[in-house]
């Protein structure tokens, strides 16, 4: 989440929300526990997306085609389309990228520290906003598509969609099974909450406020007196997760369909460059047995989504996607019991059992 100053990296499901701290407030069912999960699933079902898919035989499906908000989980398409171009040719990940040019994509507060975390993992110095101290440092091309998994840092997305084009962040995404994915700039949507007079009016269609969120993060790109205005607006913006709903219900969105179809292709072979850097977040949760588990998870307020696999040895592979709406603050932190109880839902028929009841 993004706070005014200090900021949540929210790691576990690449979160993406923006509250200050110790405005969170307890919530029931207790989420610190897969059980509790389950229980509130069950009692929130028309705020719950999801597709799971064991690869043994099992497979429940929950409001798979409801778009809903999807946070950093649409990164997965920008890695896509990085690791076919990898694979084209067309890109070399050796590259070594001005930090500058990537720096030039983060407006100070639009991914929870995760700018900053990416570049301390480098060892580039930076400033307290995650702004290198020497833009002309180089890191290889390669480092920011990992950053972008590991740390779910937006200027690496909007760096490599700028890079890319959207028709191939669009083919890449089509050839995994997710047809038209919504790939606006993650640094724009920061910079219409943080500036609201360069943000469409509420209920906007989407394309107008793709465009316009496009083109205020192009000017914060070329403009150093326009990032110098912003970077004095944005103590200003709205702070709590009421404060940011109106913002976060425009943000671009998809079904567990979608997230599915890729995070599953992915998993069975396509895109192989994606699905090393896929694997490398929770190295240390593959349950007992499997080969890897490939994830990536994101957040905003009232908004908690993940696509992952879990690979085994002989070419089994199960793939989930969940999306939830209307998850409280404190519900937020608590990704991690969550991510164990779907990894535990495809790979023991029990716990995929215990899912499914829950789902009806």
């Amino acid at each position: 989440m993004l706070t005014r100053r200090h900021l949540l990296a929210g790691a576990a499901a690449g979160s993406a929300a923006l509250l200050l701290p110790g405005t969170a407030s307890a919530a029931q069912p207790d989420t610190t526990t897969g059980p509790g999960w389950l229980d509130w699933i069950a009692a929130h079902r028309s705020d719950v997306s999801v597709l799971i898919d064991d690869g043994a035989g099992r497979r429940a499906a929950h409001n798979p085609d409801v778009r809903r908000v999807l946070a950093s989980s649409v990164k997965v398409v920008h890695l896509g389309a990085y690791a076919a171009a990898v694979a084209q040719g067309r890109l070399d990940p050796r590259e070594q990228i001005r930090v500058g040019d990537w720096d030039a994509h983060h407006p100070f507060v639009s991914d929870g520290r995760a700018h900053f975390q990416a570049l301390n993992w480098l060892g580039v110095p930076c400033d307290d906003f995650g702004i290198a101290k020497d833009p002309e440092q180089r890191v290889p091309l390669a480092r920011l598509a990992e950053a972008m998994i590991f740390f779910s840092d937006n200027a690496a997305a909007d760096y490599l969609r700028t890079r890319l084009g959207d028709p191939a962040l669009r083919r890449a995404a089509a050839r995994g099974g997710w047809p038209r994915p919504d790939t606006r700039s993650l640094g724009g949507e920061v910079l219409m909450l943080m500036m609201p007079e360069y943000a469409p009016p509420p209920g906007s269609p989407v394309a107008v406020r793709r465009a316009m969120g496009d083109a205020v993060a192009r000017r914060f790109v070329r403009d150093p007196g326009f990032r110098t205005e912003a970077f004095k607006r944005w103590p200003d913006m709205p702070a709590t997760s009421d404060a940011q709903w109106p913002w976060v219900k425009g943000h671009g969105q998809g079904s567990a369909t979608d997230l599915f179809s890729l995070h599953r292709s992915i998993a069975k072979g396509l895109y192989a460059p994606a699905r090393e850097i896929l694997a490398k977040p929770l190295a240390d949760r593959v349950p007992p047995g499997a080969s890897e588990v490939l994830f990536k998870g994101g957040s905003l307020p009232r908004s908690l989504t993940l696509g992952l696999s879990v690979r085994w040895p002989g070419g089994r592979s199960g793939t989930a996607a969940v999306l939830f709406t209307g998850v409280s603050d404190q519900d937020l932190q608590n990704a991690l019991p969550l991510i164990d109880l779907v990894l535990a839902a495809l790979s023991d028929p029990a716990q995929f059992g215990a899912l499914e009841r829950a789902l009806r």
